[in-house]
C-alpha cells in the first residue's frame, strides 16, 4: 500500500536537538532522508548549519554564509521531509511573520490538530535570517548555541520559504506552530526564517496542504537510548522561533 498524500517523515525529536543529541552516530544519511520526499528542512550532525530541501535537493547554509549541495553520505540528526503534493494554489499578503500563521489558520480552518506544509514564493522586502554554529563539543546544547547565532539580514530579495505547522500535542516531537526555512532564487543564501516580510500590496504564491501521516523515527544509537531529554518548551520556542 502506498503512503497517503504529503505523508511526512520526521527523523528524531526536537527535544533531542535541543538536548544537544546530535551526532553522527544519532544521525542517519541525506540520501535515506530524500527517499521520504522532494520539500523538507532540517540541521546537520554537530548541528552544523541550517536544511533546505526543495525539489528533492538539500542545501546546507553554513553559519559563516557559504552554501553546500549536500553530498549523499551527509549525516543528518533532525529533519522533516514530504513528497509534497498541494491541495490549495493561492496568494497571501505577508506584512509579517505573524501574519503567515493567521493565513494559514483561514486557508486550513479544520487543521488545528494536524500538521500543515507549505511553500510560500516571492520578492520579500525583508527576510531575518539565522544559521547555528556547528556544536564545539558534542552534546553542546540548542539553546546555548542559538545565543550566538549568524543572523544576516536580506533586503528585496526573490526566493522562497519552506516552512511545517506542527500541532499544539507534538510539543517535544516537532516545532509546535510555525517553523520555516528560506533559500533565495539564486540558492546562495538561506537559513531559518526569524522575521519575514513583503512589500505592502505584494502579494506572495502560496502552496499548501493538510498531512494524513505523521511517520517518525528515532535514532537508534545507545546515546539516545540513555540521554535524559529536555522538555524546554520555552527553550524550544526561543531557539527556534
Amino acid at each position: 500500500m502506498s503512503p497517503p498524500t504529503n505523508e511526512i517523515f520526521q527523523f528524531s525529536i526536537i527535544s533531542a536537538l535541543m538536548s544537544g543529541l546530535a551526532s553522527e552516530s544519532s544521525s542517519i544519511p541525506i540520501s535515506t532522508l530524500l527517499a521520504h520526499g522532494s520539500l523538507g528542512m532540517g540541521t546537520f550532525a554537530s548541528m552544523d548549519g541550517e536544511m533546505v530541501i526543495l525539489d528533492s535537493i538539500a542545501y546546507q547554509f553554513h553559519a559563516d554564509g557559504s552554501i553546500d549541495l549536500c553530498p549523499p553520505t551527509q549525516l543528518v540528526p533532525f529533519a522533516l521531509i514530504t513528497p509534497f503534493q498541494p491541495s490549495l494554489q493561492t496568494s497571501i499578503a505577508l506584512p509579517n511573520k505573524a501574519s503567515l500563521s493567521k493565513s494559514l489558520d483561514r486557508l486550513f480552518p479544520e487543521a488545528k490538530n494536524a500538521f500543515v506544509i507549505f511553500k510560500a514564493e516571492g520578492v520579500f522586502r525583508r527576510v531575518k535570517i539565522r544559521a547555528i554554529h556547528k556544536q564545539r563539543f558534542e552534546g553542546e546544547k540548542l539553546d546555548v548555541l542559538a545565543r550566538e547565532q549568524a543572523v544576516r539580514t536580506l533586503e528585496n530579495v526573490r526566493g522562497t520559504v519552506v516552512g511545517f505547522r506542527s500541532p499544539a500535542w507534538s510539543v517535544g516531537v516537532s516545532v509546535v506552530g510555525v517553523h520555516a526555512h528560506f533559500v533565495d532564487e539564486g540558492r546562495k543564501v538561506g537559513g531559518h526564517v526569524l522575521e519575514i516580510e513583503a512589500e505592502d500590496g505584494t502579494e506572495i504564491t502560496f502552496e499548501g496542504s493538510v498531512s494524513g501521516s505523521f511517520r517518525l523515527e528515532l535514532p537508534q544509537s545507545k546515546e539516545f537510548g540513555e540521554k535524559e531529554l529536555d522538555l524546554d518548551v520555552l527553550g524550544i520556542e526561543k531557539a527556534e522561533g
